[in-house]
């Protein structure tokens, strides 16, 4: 049991550790996006950086975003990225002391869905970090209006279902609170089994 909890805990850290990009000129990391990660359109995208107090970091940042299969759809995130070395945007990681900064883009519902990749630009040392991500398209929720054209029938639900109600209407079943306890701990034992 001891070595699981410590596998994990390494596990986890070392994840910590390399979702981190660093910088070609290594002044600044990138926590975030995280590589080939799944973004939606419509949502946040965040990008945020971070400078070391004993690095010199004299760098002009600006963020973009770039379609990986087309040279002409370009986003402006941000033109101009905070790089100051302030105690508001100090940190402390153990003996580390860090400046993090963040920018917070929605992604436009305009754009295709595909492979893109956030751009980390240095003007002052002309280098860049290209961080891929996968922007997904909107989720939409489909609402059948005619439920004959399903083979199914009108259910009109007149309050929200519950696990722990019987049936009132809208296909949720009786629970007991026991059955949903026992449920809950086999999941928990699932969880520590992992």
């Amino acid at each position: 049991m001891k070595f699981t909890a410590i596998a994990t805990g390494l596990i986890a850290a070392f994840s910590l550790v390399s979702a981190q990009l660093t910088a070609p000129m290594q002044n600044y990391n990138v926590s975030s996006p995280v590589s080939n990660g799944p973004y939606v359109m419509g949502q946040i995208l965040p990008c945020t950086i971070q400078l070391f107090e004993n690095v010199m970091s004299d760098i002009q940042l600006s963020i973009s975003l770039e379609s990986a299969v087309s040279a002409n759809a370009t986003y402006v995130v941000a033109a101009s990225v905070d790089v100051s070395k302030t105690t508001a945007s100090a940190k402390k990681n153990g003996n580390v002391t860090y400046y993090e900064h963040s920018v917070n883009y929605k992604i436009p519902t305009t754009l295709i869905p595909g492979v893109y990749k956030v751009v980390f630009f240095d003007s002052r040392t002309n280098t860049h970090l290209d961080v891929p991500i996968n922007v997904l398209p909107v989720a939409s929720a489909s609402v059948v209006k005619n439920p004959s054209m399903t083979g199914s029938s009108t259910i009109s639900p007149t309050s929200p279902g519950s696990i722990f109600k019987s049936d009132n209407g809208n296909g949720v079943g009786t629970m007991s609170p026991t059955k949903a306890v026992l449920s809950l701990a086999c999941v928990a034992a699932f969880a520590l089994m992992l």
